[in-house]
């Protein structure tokens, strides 16, 4: 049984092949180019089978389950088989672009198109946060999890917009405002300690209080040996629920990638996104 609830859709072209839904319940893989190892991997597949086997001669090939992938075994020689799936109910999927909550329920995304994709760890009510230039004279419908929240761009900067049902193991999809580059989605009552970079060393410490009352602590930024900083910490004091406050800081260190993660200290409902630099 696939672990994530899915939704209906399609599958992109795959390494080996591709997958063809023939009809509701009735998925073909069709292999182009058989794997080194001889198995199949369908990411996403949301639906359990029913049974999987070989098109031409009927015989059953075996498969399992890998989270929400689907392997399937081919036979070890002859031209590679179409691959018929039965499936034991609709297809549904994961999309490939699917993000999970981290352990404190968190979702730090940087959306790649149009619609982002959420799973929750757990049932939880959340509130979104986006960041980006986006119009503030524009009206946004924001839609997740049954729910709809219509606000003005104005509101989209300076404030979160929730709250949100958010069940768990289930995938739900976000439509992304035009302009953002960034959303943080939080269980209500989280205050959230997030990194945000700029040019030539320059980032932004962002704390928002996804709470419904204020929120008052104080969030420290741990540094590798060797690594700089123009200011390492900072207090905050009244920050009003919805709320974001900010400081800027530049850092000097060695060339490359590094994960960097804020110490915030904000009450038992603190929590901090962890956030790759390049310098």
């Amino acid at each position: 049984m696939a672990l994530i609830q899915g939704i209906p859709g399609e599958f992109e072209p795959q390494p080996w092949g591709e997958a063809i839904l023939r009809s509701r319940e009735l998925l073909l893989l069709r292999i182009a180019r058989r794997p080194p190892d001889h198995e199949v991997r369908l990411p996403g597949l949301a639906t359990t089978p029913l049974h999987v086997v070989e098109d031409r001669t009927g015989k059953a090939l075996t498969w399992r389950h890998d989270g929400d992938d689907l392997i399937v075994r081919l036979p070890g020689s002859g031209e590679p088989p179409l691959v018929r799936v039965a499936l034991q109910g609709k297809l549904r999927i994961v999309p490939p672009d699917t993000v999970t909550a981290n352990a404190d329920g968190v979702w730090d995304v940087t959306p790649t198109g149009t619609t982002a994709h959420l799973v929750a760890r757990r049932s939880a009510d959340v509130a979104v946060r986006f960041l980006g230039p986006m119009d503030p004279d524009a009206q946004q419908h924001i839609r997740l999890a049954g729910r709809r929240y219509v606000v003005s761009g104005h509101q989209l900067l300076r404030s979160t917009i929730g709250p949100f049902p958010m069940p768990a193991r289930r995938v739900l999809p976000l439509l992304v405002p035009t302009g953002v580059r960034r959303m943080l989605v939080a269980p209500v009552g989280t205050v959230l300690a997030s990194i945000h970079p700029g040019t030539s060393g320059e980032l932004t410490v962002l704390v928002t209080n996804f709470g419904r009352g204020r929120a008052r602590g104080e969030v420290v930024l741990p540094l590798p040996p060797g690594w700089s900083a123009t200011d390492r910490g900072w207090t905050f004091d009244d920050l009003a629920a919805g709320r974001s406050i900010g400081w800027a800081t530049r850092l000097a260190g060695p060339a490359g990638a590094h994960e960097l993660q804020l110490r915030l200290e904000a009450g038992r409902r603190s929590a901090s996104s962890p956030y790759v630099i390049h310098l």
